[in-house]
């Protein structure tokens, strides 16, 4: 504690120093060269150096480091640099309210505060940020910045834990529950977990490749896709539903089999009528009732196209001649003649069949027929007995 002398003091030249003064005086000094630094109440107004450990609540023989403090340590209204050596720029450093900061080439840790912050490293030399994040609360690892919650720059990895399977759980707020579980349910399978029911819905054999439906894969790798549609929960229509499709909605590039019945929605139009028609042109006209507009689907397709003409017959001259044909587009795909010999005592069936392939979009059909005769105006008709005639067009 520091001495408080007798009077008079400052002393003045010719003043006797008494003896308690001496004393005085060197029991500071003995307790000064026992208690060093100990200046309870006092303040170091110049610089202080420490040679070894600074032990600040504790031991100095306690001290792990060479500054050791056992309580908080608080930094006010001052910039804190930590760094390494005499280079400012490999270190760590508190730089104002709110912003942790380090040199640009810092090794270790980087922290920006306030509008955001920061955790990178320099492998060879240069600092490159890790993870950062702004005040918006949008994380960024390995991209400079995101406009997401979390943009993650390369593969992330989740592991198994204690709950059984690695995986990322997807939570939806008006219900305020997880809905649907991406991950492993197994060892060997992954897949989609529908929590409110649906269970894993779909799922793949990780070795085989095997995918499941409403199944586990198949461990056969035979089996590529199974799916499990009877007796399922709940039930379903349709074991698979395509729609939108523009090409094809299933494409084999192979055979195909069918344990079932199989039902498609191909075009099948067909148009005719009953009713005797008679025709003495010596050019082609159309035959009544037998033309139609038929569309095929983006892709193109192959149709086959049947004519079916009942009860004809050519009447006057005696050797009579009849033709037909079919058009498409207004263009010959099919022509037939039929002969008849004994003036109106023949009845014939007119047949005409094609496979065509025709191109997206609309297309007219239909059926012309001309007649000629060897004397006078013959006349060739059609459906002599109230027969019919049609045109079908079916997709294949």
């Amino acid at each position: 504690m520091p001495i408080t002398p007798d009077l008079p003091f400052p002393k003045s030249a010719g003043d006797s120093i008494r003896s308690k003064d001496w004393n005085d005086l060197v029991s500071e000094t003995r307790r000064l060269d026992t208690a060093k630094v100990d200046r309870a109440g006092d303040a170091i107004t110049g610089p202080l150096s420490v040679a070894g450990a600074l032990a600040i609540g504790k031991s100095s023989a306690a001290a792990t480091a060479k500054l050791d403090v056992a309580g908080s340590l608080s930094v006010n209204d001052f910039n804190l640099l930590l760094r390494a050596g005499n280079d400012i720029n490999h270190g760590l450093g508190w730089f104002g309210t709110g912003k942790l900061f380090a040199g640009a080439n810092i090794d270790g840790p980087v922290l920006w505060g306030n509008a955001g912050g920061a955790l990178g490293t320099v492998p060879g030399g240069a600092q490159q940020i890790a993870l950062s994040w702004d005040n918006a609360g949008r994380i960024a690892i390995g991209v400079p910045s995101t406009e997401l919650k979390v943009d993650i720059g390369d593969r992330i990895r989740l592991r198994e834990g204690p709950a059984g399977s690695a995986g990322l759980w997807l939570y939806q707020t008006t219900p305020a529950e997880d809905r649907a579980f991406i991950g492993m349910a197994s060892d060997n399978r992954v897949g989609l977990f529908g929590k409110n029911g649906a269970g894993w819905s779909l799922s793949m054999d990780v070795t085989l490749g095997t995918v499941g439906v409403r199944v586990a894969p198949h461990s056969v790798i035979a089996h590529r896709i199974d799916a499990g549609v009877v007796g399922s929960s709940p039930a379903l229509t349709y074991g698979l539903y395509v729609t939108g499709a523009t090409t094809y909605a299933i494409y084999a590039g192979g055979n195909t089999l069918t344990n079932g019945r199989a039902r498609d929605s191909k075009l099948r139009v067909s148009t005719g009528t009953n009713g005797a028609v008679s025709t003495t042109s010596a050019t082609w006209v159309d035959v009544p009732n037998l033309s139609m507009t038929i569309t095929s689907p983006d892709i193109g397709a192959f149709f086959d196209v049947r004519v079916h003409i009942n009860g004809v017959q050519g009447t006057l001259s005696p050797n009579i001649r009849g033709y037909f044909r079919l058009l498409v587009d207004g263009s010959e795909w099919e022509r037939t003649a039929h002969e008849f010999n004994n003036a109106g005592w023949e009845l014939r069936g007119v047949v005409m069949n094609r496979l065509i392939s025709l191109n997206a979009g609309n297309h007219t059909l239909a059926v012309q027929w001309l007649v000629q005769g060897t004397t006078g105006t013959p006349t060739l008709t059609c459906c002599w007995y109230n027969d019919m005639r049609l045109i079908s067009a079916v997709e294949l």
